[in-house]
C-alpha cells in the first residue's frame, strides 16, 4: 500500500508532437529577433537624436 492514501505513485509521460514543439520554438526565435530589432532600433534613435543636438 501507498503511504499516502488517494495517491498515484505512476508516472505519466506526456508525448509532445514534434511538429508543435519546432513551431514554439521558432515562434522564440522570432520573437527574440523582434525584440532584439526593437533594441537596435531605439540605439540608433538615441543616436541620432544625439547627432541631431550637436549640430
Amino acid at each position: 500500500m501507498s503511504e499516502h492514501p488517494g495517491t498515484d505513485r505512476r508516472r505519466f509521460t506526456v508525448l509532445v508532437n514534434p511538429k508543435i514543439r519546432e513551431e514554439q520554438r521558432r515562434e522564440a526565435a522570432l520573437r527574440k529577433f523582434i525584440k532584439d530589432c526593437e533594441r537596435l532600433y531605439e540605439k540608433n534613435r538615441a543616436h541620432l537624436q544625439e547627432d541631431a543636438r550637436s549640430e
